[in-house]
C-alpha cells in the first residue's frame, strides 16, 4: 500500500497553500462536493493480550445536492486502506486490538424532503443512510469514519424553543474499521446484531427533545424502544449560571422488554463547567447501577458527561461502576490541548481502574491538521487471579480536506 501514501503525499504537497481544488467544480451549481483524505496511525500495547501497529489511509467523499422543491439529497462514501501493520494481537491487518483496518462503505445515502410548502418551513423528514448525531444515538468518529444509521426520521423546529425527533432506526454501521470482529465491524448490521440480541426484531423506534424556554436552561429528553430488547428513557440539563460557569446533568434507565433476557440498569451523572482564565475544567461523576449498559460508546454511542475514553479501559459502562473525572481543554494560539483523567470504582467487576488521555491538534493550515492523541490506563486487581495491569493507546491523524 505504499503507493497510496505517495499519491496522497504527491497531492497534498500540490495544494497545500492553494485553494481547494473542488472550487470549480462547486461552481459548477449541481451541488457541494466535499473530499477529505486521513492517514491514522495506532499502536496499542495491553499488558496480557499482546500489542499491534497499523497506519490506515482513509478517504471521505461527501456530496449533497441543491434543493428543488423541498427535496434534497446527499452520500458519503468511505474507503480506508492498511498501510503498514505489525503486532497483530487477535488478527493481523490493522484489526483485533486496534480496530484500525480497512473499510470500504458507502456510509450514508438519503433523501431529505423540507415540509415548506405545507407551511412548516423548519419542518423534515429524512430516509436513507444517515449519520445521526443526538440524545439517543452518536457518530463517535474514533477512527477513519463516523457512526452512521439506515433510518427514518423527523425533525421539527417549528414548535417555539424546541427541537423534536422522531424516528426508526433498522441498521447500523459502526465505527470501527475491522473486518474480522462480528460485532463492532463497518459493515452494516440489523440493530438487534449490533445489541448482541441473538434473534430477529424489528429495529429501534425513538423519540427526543430539546427545549430551551426558560432562559440559561436547556432540558432534553428522550425514549428508544428497541423491540424485544430493551427501552431506553432518560433526560439531561444544562443550566448557565455565569459566562463561566456551567451545571450539567444527566439520568437514563434502561430496561428489557419482550423476549430478552431480565436486565436492568441506571445512569447518572453530573458535572460542572468552569472556565478558568483560558482553560474551560469540567469535575465530574458517572455512576452506572444494575447491569452494564445496553446503548452504550460500543455500540449505538451514548451521549453521557465522561466524554470519549480512548480505550475504556477502565471499565465506565460496567454495571456497579462509579467515576470521578477532570477534562480540561485550553487553546494556545492555534493549538488545541485536551485531557481527560478518571478514576472508576466497581462493586460488580474484579478490579478498579483508571484512564488518562491527553490531546494535541495543530492546523497547519486552513485544510490541513495535525492531532496526537495519547492515552494510558491502569487496573488494580481485587485478587491475585486478576492482578494489576496497564495498556497504553498512541494515535497520530494528518486530516486534509480539498
Amino acid at each position: 500500500m505504499k503507493k497510496w501514501m505517495i499519491i496522497f503525499l504527491v497531492a497534498l504537497s500540490g495544494v497545500l497553500f492553494a485553494e481547494s481544488l473542488l472550487d470549480p467544480v462547486n461552481a459548477l451549481g449541481f451541488g457541494a462536493v466535499k473530499l477529505r483524505a486521513q492517514t491514522l496511525s495506532i499502536h496499542r500495547d495491553y499488558e496480557g493480550l499482546g500489542n499491534g501497529y497499523s497506519t490506515t489511509l482513509g478517504w471521505k467523499l461527501d456530496y449533497l445536492s441543491p434543493e428543488w422543491e423541498g427535496l434534497s439529497a446527499g452520500l458519503s462514501y468511505i474507503h480506508v486502506d492498511v498501510l503498514h501493520t505489525a503486532g497483530g494481537a487477535f488478527g493481523s491487518d490493522g484489526e483485533g486490538l486496534l480496530f484500525n483496518g480497512r473499510v470500504n462503505e458507502l456510509n450514508e445515502l438519503w433523501v431529505k424532503y423540507s415540509l415548506g410548502t405545507l407551511g412548516l418551513s423548519n419542518t423534515s423528514a429524512k430516509v436513507g443512510r444517515q449519520v445521526i448525531n443526538g440524545e439517543v444515538f452518536r457518530k463517535d468518529e474514533f477512527r477513519q469514519k463516523p457512526r452512521a444509521f439506515e433510518a427514518a426520521l423527523l425533525t421539527t423546529k417549528d414548535i417555539p424553543d424546541t427541537v423534536l425527533t422522531i424516528g426508526h432506526v433498522e441498521r447500523l454501521s459502526n465505527v470501527w474499521d475491522s473486518d474480522s470482529h462480528a460485532t463492532l465491524s463497518w459493515r452494516f448490521k440489523d440493530i438487534e446484531d449490533v445489541l448482541g440480541a441473538g434473534y430477529s426484531t424489528r429495529g429501534v423506534t425513538w423519540a427526543e427533545g430539546v427545549y430551551t424556554g426558560i432562559t440559561n436552561l436547556e432540558i432534553a429528553a428522550y425514549n428508544a424502544y428497541a423491540y424485544d430488547i430493551g427501552n431506553v428513557a432518560g433526560g439531561r440539563i444544562k443550566y448557565t449560571v455565569s459566562d463561566t460557569t456551567a451545571v450539567n446533568g444527566y439520568i437514563r434507565h434502561e430496561n428489557e422488554v419482550g423476549r430478552a433476557a431480565n436486565s436492568h440498569s441506571d445512569m447518572v451523572g453530573l458535572s460542572v463547567k468552569q472556565k478558568v482564565g483560558d482553560v474551560m475544567l469540567e469535575p465530574g461523576f458517572l455512576s452506572i447501577g444494575g447491569d452494564a449498559l445496553l446503548f452504550s460508546e460500543l455500540g449505538t454511542g451514548i451521549n453521557h458527561p465522561l466524554g470519549s475514553s480512548m480505550m475504556i479501559y477502565s471499565g465506565i459502562f460496567n454495571g456497579g461502576a462509579d467515576t470521578a473525572y477532570l477534562k480540561a481543554v485550553t487553546k494556545i494560539n492555534k493549538t488545541v490541548l485536551y485531557l481527560l483523567y478518571n478514576y472508576t470504582w466497581h462493586d460488580k467487576t474484579p478490579y478498579d481502574g483508571q484512564e488518562l488521555n491527553i490531546v494535541v491538534k495543530q492546523p497547519v493550515c486552513d485544510n490541513l491538521s495535525v492531532a496526537l492523541k495519547v492515552g494510558a490506563g491502569y487496573r488494580d486487581g481485587k485478587n491475585a487471579a486478576t492482578g494489576d495491569t496497564t495498556a497504553t493507546d498512541a494515535r497520530l491523524f494528518v486530516t486534509y480536506n480539498f
